[in-house]
Order: structure tokens, then sequence, then C-alpha cells
């Protein structure tokens, strides 16, 4: 039995962790959940920087780039020689997870084409699903403000990059459609990819 891995790419706040969750509970067989919010959290404070400078450990990891935009403040994350080193590590260590037959899910943030091609290099053998999950921004800003922690502005900046990165095999909605019925969706997609059956749907 080969192990199915599905790519959940999308900006903050569109929807990922909730529908990943509505996957495990879905499926008849268990997936193991990944998130790269997870290495991320994991890596030192100093490596993880809000308008680090060139050459500070902060700017070498996961640095969020805030900046003014006709009065209004936007954000990105833009990795440095350290932080894709760390999504490589992140990418090698679900594929070697997935390899042993176990079913991944994985709640991605990738906004880069370097990153992307490394996923979709180390995910070569395997058999992955890439599901772009979107959401109408005025939604994604209401969600975005009531969540702590986030930096406002950052889920709208994301939006066009998150779409250029891949060629994506299913998109899904979160607006208003719910996890339960996003869930079922992409598990029928998975269910007729690896039984080689079609979906018009």
């Amino acid at each position: 039995m080969s192990a199915n891995v599905i790519v959940l790419n999308g900006t903050s706040s569109a929807g990922k962790t909730t529908l990943a969750k509505a996957i495990q509970s879905a499926a008849e067989e268990p997936y193991q959940l990944f998130a790269f919010d997870q290495f991320r959290d994991g890596l030192p404070d100093r490596f993880r920087g809000l308008n680090s400078p060139d050459g500070s450990p902060g700017c070498a990891g996961l640095n969020v780039i805030a900046e003014p935009d006709e009065g209004v403040f936007k954000a990105y994350i833009k990795l440095g020689a350290h932080g894709l080193t760390m999504l490589h590590g992140m990418h090698q260590a679900i594929a070697s997870f997935a390899r042993t037959r176990h079913h991944v899910i994985v709640d991605h943030y990738v906004n880069h084409p370097r990153a992307a091609q490394d996923l979709v290099e180390t995910f070569t053998d395997l058999q992955t699903t890439l599901v772009r999950v979107i959401c109408d921004r005025s939604e994604l800003l209401r969600r975005e403000s009531l969540r702590p922690g986030r930096f406002p502005g950052t889920a709208d900046t994301q939006r066009d990059i998150m779409n250029e990165c891949f060629d994506y095999d299913l998109t899904v909605d979160s607006t208003h459609t719910p996890a339960t019925e996003l869930a079922n969706r992409v598990l029928a997609y998975v269910t007729n990819q690896t039984t080689g059956t079609t979906s018009n749907d």
C-alpha cells in the first residue's frame, strides 16, 4: 500500500488547519498531520525576525517583512538561507515518514518558487495531492483580526503569491463551505486518483 500525501497550501487564516482536522476525522484510515508552523516554531527565537536587517539571524531564518503601502501596512514572510534549509529538512522528514506507508496531511505555507520546487522534487515518488485552500478577502481579514499573534495584512499580502506556486490538483474555497464538506471533496479526489477512477465534480 502506498501512502497518500495531501498538501494544503494557502494563506494564513484561509482555513487549512480546520480542513486538515476535518480530513483526519472523515478519513477511514489515519492521517498524520504535519504543519509548517510546527517547524517555524522550532526555530530559535533569534532566527524568527521582524524586519530584521541583512546579515542578522532573523534575516537568515524566517523574517516577517512589514512595509507601508498607501498608508496601510502589508506583511509577508521571507525565508533566508537557514529558513530554506529548514524547509528542505521539513520536506525530507515528511517524505521519509510517508515512505513508511503512513498517510500524511501537510498544513503548509509555500510562497516561493524555490520552496515549491523543493517540495515537488522531494515528494516525486509519493502519491501527492496538491490542494489550494482559498477564502474571500473580506472573510480572510475578519478571521485574521480574531487570531492573536497575527500581523495585520499578512494574509492579504499572501493571496496572490500563493496562487502562483504550484500547478494545483484541486482548489477548495472555505469562505462559506463547511470544512466537513471540503474534507469529503478532498478525500473523494484522493480516492479517485488512487483507484484510477474519474470524477466530474
